[in-house]
C-alpha cells in the first residue's frame, strides 16, 4: 500500500452532488457500463440504475448518481463521475470495491417513512414504494441510498434482493458454496490450523518443554462422541483414559471437559472448560478431572477455577453494548451527530463497551498472574467457546511474545477461537436463527482489548491496527470458511457433502484480498522483536481509549487531513526506513575501512618481503 492509502481508512465517501439539481443527468442510456465487477459464480440479482447515494451523517440533501447493484456477494454502487487522483486513497480490495459490502456484511435494513427509519424485517412483505433505504452494516458502515430517478419499483426489488441474500435460511446459499474461483494456499499455509495431531504436538513442546509427558493428544474426539464442538484432537492428562472421557463428558455441557491449551515454562497449564449440565447436581466428574489436571503440575499444586459465568457479560450483554456503540458512532444525521458530541463521553460510558473491554482485561490479566506464580488456571463458562475463547487468548498474548506476531495472532485465532468450536455462524449472524437472535460480536471485543495493548506497548505487537481492523472486516466475507462455521464438526460434514460442493479458504491467504503495499502496512514499523517480557496492561476505564479506525473511519466530518493516527504511522514508517539506512551506511563504511586496513597491511608486508 502506498503512503496514502492508509489515510483512506478514514474516507468513505465520493464527491456528492446536489439532489435537485435540474441539470442532473439521469436518462443517458448511451452512458459508461456501470455494472460492477464480478467474481467467478457471482450473479446480478437486482438493479436499480440511477440511484443516488447521500454521504454518511448528512441531512440527505446531497447526493451523487450511479447504479446500485445487489449480487448473490455483495451490494455494489457504482457511478461515473470519477474521484479526483489525489483523494483515490483507499485500501483496495481485489474481492469488493471501495462502494461495496459484502452481504453478509449487513446487519439492518431501514426504509424512510416521513423522514424516519423504519425497520424492514426478514421474511416478510416489503412495502410497494420504497422512496429511499438505509443499510446499516456491522462494521459501523451506513449506506443511503434514494430512487427518486430510478424506475418505479427499483426500491423495493433492491430491498427485497437485500433481504433475501443478506440473510439466508440456510448455510450452503452463502456465497463461498457459489464461488468457483480455484484457490492455492499461500501464506495462510503457514498458520496452523489445529485440525490435525500434529499441530497440537508442535504446541505441546513449544511451550510444555520437559513437563510434555504429563499431557496426551487424545482422539477419543474423532467422530465428535465426546463433544460436537471441539476438535477432533483434544490435550487431557496423560492419566485420563479416554472411556472416562466420554462418561465425563455426559456432565459437561456441549461435553466440553477440561482440555489443555497452554502451558509455562515452569509447568503451570491454561485449560478450558464448559459448565456441569444443569440437571446435574453433583459434581463428581468435575472433580475427578481436576484432580487429574493437578497431577499434571511439577509439584501437584491444585489448579485455581475461574469462573467467567460469574464475572463477564454474557453474550446478550456483549450484544447490547455493541448496539448501543454502534448507534453512537453511526449517527442518522448531522443533527444527530452534533447532539451527541456535545455528551460523547457520557453516551460512551453508558454503552457498557469500554467497561467490558476493561473486565476483559482485567481478568486476563488476573488469569496472567496466577500462571506466572506457577499456578494452573482453568477458565469456566456456560458452553465453554464464548467468554473462554477471548480471556484465554487475551491470557497468552499477556505471557507469550509468540502470539504477538502476526504469524502467532493468526495462529491463536485459530486454535482458540476457530478449532476450539466459538460459534462464529450464530454470533455473527450470517443466517437466519430459528431459535432466536443469538449474536454477539465477542470476536470484536477481543480485537478491541488486543487493540488497547497495542496503544500501551506499541513495541511490543508485530501487527498495527490497521490490520486488526482489516481482520474485523474480513470475518464478514463469505468467501473465507475460517469464520463461517461454528465448529470443525460443521466444517467436516460441509466438505463431505458432495451435493454442495464448498472450497476451504483461509483468510490468512491475504493475497487473496489485497496487493503486497497494502499487506506492507499490516506490519508495524516499532515493533521491537526482542520484547518478549509478559505484558502488563492498564485494565482501567481511565486508561482505554475508544477505537477510532474501526468505529469512525465512516465518518467524513471526523477526518483530519494528513493528519490523526494513520499520518503518525506514516511517519514512524519514514523515520524507522531513514534509520535502516544509515544504519546500513555505517555497516557499509566500517566494512570498508576494515577492508582498506587489511590491505594497507597486506602492502605493509609485502614490502617488508622485499626489502
Amino acid at each position: 500500500m502506498n503512503e496514502n492509502k492508509l489515510v483512506s481508512n478514514f474516507k468513505s465517501y465520493l464527491a456528492v452532488r446536489d439532489l435537485e439539481n435540474p441539470d442532473l443527468d439521469v436518462s443517458d442510456s448511451n452512458g459508461p457500463d456501470l455494472s460492477p465487477k464480478r467474481l467467478p459464480g457471482e450473479m446480478i440479482v437486482a438493479e436499480a440504475p440511477n440511484a443516488l447515494m447521500f454521504a454518511p451523517a448528512s441531512d440527505n440533501n446531497l447526493g451523487v448518481s450511479g447504479q446500485l447493484t445487489v449480487t448473490n456477494f455483495k451490494l455494489s454502487f457504482v457511478t461515473a463521475r470519477k474521484r479526483p487522483e489525489e483523494d483515490q486513497c483507499f485500501q483496495q480490495s481485489f474481492l469488493l470495491g471501495e462502494q461495496e459490502v459484502c452481504l453478509q456484511a449487513i446487519d439492518n435494513i431501514y426504509h424512510i417513512v416521513d423522514k424516519r427509519r423504519r425497520l424492514l424485517p426478514s421474511q416478510q412483505k416489503v412495502p410497494d414504494k420504497i422512496k429511499e433505504i438505509v443499510v446499516v452494516c456491522k462494521n459501523f458502515r451506513v449506506l443511503t441510498f434514494g430512487f427518486k430517478f430510478s424506475p418505479i419499483g427499483s426500491g423495493r426489488k433492491i430491498a427485497n434482493a437485500l433481504l433475501h441474500h443478506s440473510l439466508p435460511t440456510r448455510h450452503t446459499l452463502l456465497f463461498a458454496y457459489e464461488f468457483k474461483e480455484p484457490y492455492y494456499r499461500g501464506s495462510g499455509s503457514f498458520v496452523r490450523d489445529f485440525r490435525d495431531r500434529i499441530d497440537w504436538e508442535r504446541e505441546l513442546e513449544r511451550t510444555s518443554g520437559k513437563n510434555r509427558v504429563k499431557w496426551r493428544i487424545s482422539t477419543a474426539n474423532e467422530n465428535f462422541q465426546v463433544s460436537h464442538i471441539l476438535p477432533r484432537c483434544i490435550v487431557v492428562p496423560a492419566d485420563i483414559v479416554d472411556h472416562q472421557l466420554y462418561e465425563a463428558a455426559r456432565h459437561f455441557r456441549c461435553g466440553s471437559v477440561p482440555i489443555w491449551v497452554w502451558s509455562s515454562k515452569n509447568g503451570a497449564a491454561l485449560v478450558r472448560m464448559a459448565d456441569i449440565q444443569a440437571t446435574i447436581t453433583d459434581r463428581v466428574q468435575e472433580n475427578i478431572m481436576l484432580e487429574n489436571v493437578r497431577k499434571c503440575h511439577p509439584t501437584m499444586k491444585q489448579p485455581v477455577v475461574v469462573d467467567l459465568t460469574k464475572d463477564m457479560p454474557s453474550a446478550k450483554d456483549v450484544y447490547s453494548s455493541y448496539l448501543r456503540l454502534r448507534e453512537l458512532c453511526a449517527p442518522e444525521s448531522l443533527r444527530q451527530f452534533w447532539t451527541q458530541d456535545r455528551h460523547f463521553y457520557a453516551l460512551l460510558d453508558s454503552t457498557k463497551w469500554l467497561s467490558y473491554v476493561s473486565q476483559c482485561l482485567k481478568k486476563a490479566s488476573e488469569t496472567a498472574n496466577y500462571i506466572s506464580t506457577d499456578t494452573t488456571v482453568a477458565i469456566q463458562e456456560g458452553d465453554g467457546c464464548d467468554m473462554c475463547c477471548l480471556i484465554s487468548s487475551l491470557t497468552q498474548i499477556l505471557l507469550d511474545p509468540f502470539w504477538r506476531t502476526i504469524l502467532g495472532f493468526q495462529t491463536l485465532v485459530q486454535k482458540e477461537w476457530v478449532a476450539l468450536g466459538h460459534p462464529f455462524d450464530k454470533r455473527l449472524g450470517f443466517i437466519l436463527s430459528k431459535t432466536g437472535n443469538e449474536r454477539s460480536p465477542l470476536f470484536l471485543l477481543f480485537l478491541d482489548c488486543v487493540w488497547q495493548l497495542l496503544q500501551q506497548y506499541p513495541c511490543a505487537f508485530e501487527f498495527t491496527e490497521t490490520y486488526l481492523t482489516t481482520v474485523w472486516d474480513s470475518a464478514h466475507i463469505s468467501i473465507f470458511d475460517t469464520f463461517l462455521f461454528d465448529s470443525e464438526r460443521r466444517r467436516l460434514m460441509a466438505t463431505e457433502d458432495k451435493s454442495n460442493p464448498i472450497t476451504l479458504r483461509s483468510v490468512w491467504d491475504w493475497n487473496e484480498q489485497f496487493s503486497e503495499k497494502d499487506i506492507a502496512l499490516f506490519r508495524n514499523p516499532l515493533f521491537d522483536s526482542t520484547y518478549v517480557q509478559r505484558i502488563q496492561p492498564e485494565c482501567k476505564v481511565l486508561f482505554l481509549e475508544i477505537w477510532a479506525l474501526c468505529y469512525f473511519r465512516w465518518i467524513p466530518h471526523l477526518e483530519i487531513p494528513k493528519g490523526g493516527p494513520p499520518q503518525i504511522d506514516l511517519f514512524n514508517r519514514a523515520i524507522v526506513a531513514d534509520i535502516n539506512l544509515l544504519q546500513q551506511q555505517i555497516l557499509n563504511s566500517s566494512s570498508s575501512s576494515q577492508t582498506q586496513n587489511q590491505n594497507d597491511s597486506d602492502s605493509d608486508e609485502d614490502n617488508l618481503l622485499l626489502f
